[in-house]
């Protein structure tokens, strides 16, 4: 009954103040206070403790109903129950009467031309304009950001020598068998010096078919020295004051020559061979080289003449192949350094030198990612519109800003149920995750939000869900490590990320860690945990700032529907003006 006195309200302190000589302009002024007292007045009621009691139709939160939100085999039962209903029945009946949208349309504009403050409602005026209005979170469009990466430093590069290695092979000493006599240098009667046996040799070492090897003795004969020797060169031991043994010389011949005492001498050839390293040893030698393949080069003809005599190898040379590898000063910036769109924005060392000098850098630049075509611009609007005497004026009222609060508030409540972890006792509990890139090279596992990999081919399962995620706005990145050096230079970054369920879970995460001071470990060994209940209650998410899931709250509400079917009704009401007149 508190809405007719209102109505009546403004009419009583009209004719009440022109009874006392006020300008029209002073009782406008005097009514739109007096409407502002009693918003303020209306305002409080609703905030009264048993205010929900004056909602037609409020039944409290324990209804009967309720007992089915966790039993959905009930509720399907129940549905199927009301198959059977009147409700239903009329529904599907299809005797109902059939209306022409055309003649609802224009039921429905003469309604509204009788009385179109009902349905412009709160906040609008007769042109569609609106009163005192707070604008809805934005439903898209705006750039994004994200990091991208370069390196300048040291770069390990690696290039592929080579060296010939051949086989050597050596044949010493003589390969055929041979003779060996002993002739005595003195004349006797003894076999060794028949025939003048010495002799003989001699001539036959002049035709190289016999030749002096060396001089000797015979220890089996003696001769005096003081020429007091027998008849047949013999040694007189009575008469001998000097004995010593047979003087003799020992010569060696190709074939047997005949003569006695012979003896056959096999040949004795030694066959001896090395690998000439001449080429390959300084390469070898080079601690930063490795070989790689060695193949064969000469192999034909597999038996070759050495020193006379015949020798068989396999393989008579090869070539062997080196990959070495250097430094070189690199610089990969050049195309985020020329970007318009890309702002620098820090630097991080990857790996040291032995004195602590870097030697290669992360150099991290700030990229704009272009959004999406931005909507038109919403609003939720408040405030009443009262005229006299022809001239329309409005009691402003304060458009709630407490709305994206709201949203915020009802899906974190959601994301609590869904991400609270019994065993634990944590929120939004996030997981390590990890992609890498190597260092001045085209494998990029690690594209950054928004940004497609390039090198899919060279990615494996881990780098691609952790980039898919991170496309999605999941992921938070907690820093970049070295995992793999050569000559003590990264060759292969990765970074680390904790993803998590939900956008709004991130941001929790990174804004409320922020507040308690919670770090996020290190990037070889993030720290990916949620919080703890009593940590999550001392957050304070009025500081936070939610702007970037805003948009995804109003979208997934479609709120703006109402606000658009407004507008549309408004619109409608104007072109009818426009063609009917004003009444």
């Amino acid at each position: 009954m508190r809405w007719p006195w209102l109505l009546f309200a403004p009419a009583a302190l009209l004719g009440a103040s022109m009874a006392s000589g006020q300008s029209v302009a002073d009782i406008r002024s005097d009514a739109e206070a007096f409407a502002r007292d009693m918003r303020e007045a209306a305002l409080g009621s609703v905030l009264e403790t048993g205010a929900e009691e004056a909602v037609p139709g409020y039944q409290g939160t324990d209804i009967p109903a309720s007992d089915m939100a966790d039993d959905p085999d009930r509720l399907t039962s129940q549905g199927e129950a009301q198959r059977s209903g009147d409700t239903y029945r009329t529904v599907i009946d299809p005797h109902r009467p059939v209306f022409d949208p055309t003649t609802i349309d224009l039921s429905s504009a003469r309604s509204i031309a009788a009385d179109p403050d009902a349905v412009l409602g709160i906040g609008m005026d007769l042109g569609g304009g609106a009163g005192s209005c707070e604008p809805l979170p934005g439903g898209g469009g705006g750039d994004s950001t994200y990091l991208d990466s370069c390196n300048q430093g040291s770069q390990v590069y690696s290039e592929a020598r080579s060296c010939q290695a051949p086989l050597v092979v050596n044949v010493t000493g003589s390969g055929d068998d041979r003779w060996e006599y002993l002739c005595h240098s003195v004349f006797t009667k003894f076999p060794n010096n028949s025939n003048r046996m010495c002799n003989r040799l001699r001539t036959l070492d002049k035709n190289n078919s016999c030749e002096l090897v060396r001089e000797d003795y015979d220890y089996d004969y003696q001769i005096c020295l003081n020429n007091n020797n027998g008849p047949g060169g013999e040694t007189l031991p009575e008469l001998c004051t000097e004995p010593s043994p047979m003087p003799a010389m020992v010569y060696q011949c190709s074939e047997d020559i005949g003569f006695a005492g012979g003896v056959k001498i096999p040949g004795d050839r030694e066959v001896t061979e090395t690998v000439d390293e001449t080429q390959c040893s300084p390469i070898a030698g080079n601690q930063d080289c490795r070989m790689t393949a060695e193949v064969c080069t000469d192999a034909s003809p597999a038996t070759r003449i050495i020193n006379g005599v015949e020798v068989t190898r396999a393989c008579w040379g090869w070539q062997r192949q080196f990959q070495c590898d250097g430094l070189r000063p690199a610089n990969d910036c050049s195309e985020l350094e020329g970007r318009s769109d890309c702002s620098f924005h820090h630097d991080e060392c990857l790996s040291e030198d032995a004195n602590g000098t870097c030697n290669v850098y992360d150099r991290w630049f700030q990229c704009r990612l272009p959004g999406a075509e931005a909507e038109a611009s919403q609003y939720v609007c408040s405030g009443d519109l009262y005229c006299m005497n022809g001239e329309c004026s409005s009691v402003e009222r304060q458009a709630s800003t407490e709305f994206k609060d709201a949203m915020v508030a009802v899906q974190t409540m959601g994301e609590v149920r869904a991400d609270f972890d019994p065993a634990s006792l944590r929120l939004f509990t996030g997981e390590v995750g990890k992609c890498s890139r190597k260092v001045f090279g085209i494998s990029n596992c690690c594209s950054g939000k928004g940004v497609p990999l390039l090198t899919p081919w060279l990615c494996n399962a881990e780098d691609r869900a952790v980039d898919e995620r991170d496309d999605k706005g999941l992921c938070h990145q907690v820093g970049t490590y070295c995992s793999d050096k050569i000559l003590g230079v990264c060759v292969t970054r990765k970074q680390s990320y904790c993803c998590f369920s939900s956008k709004l879970t991130r941001i929790l995460q990174e804004q409320g860690r922020a507040q308690l001071g919670l770090s996020w470990g290190t990037a070889k060994d993030p720290t990916c945990d949620g919080f703890l209940v009593a940590q999550f209650q001392q957050l304070d998410l009025s500081r936070m700032d939610f702007s970037e899931v805003y948009a995804e709250f109003t979208e997934a509400a479609r709120l703006p529907d109402e606000i658009e079917a407004s507008m549309m009704i408004q619109q409608k009401i104007g072109q009818y003006y426009t063609v009917n007149g004003a009444p």
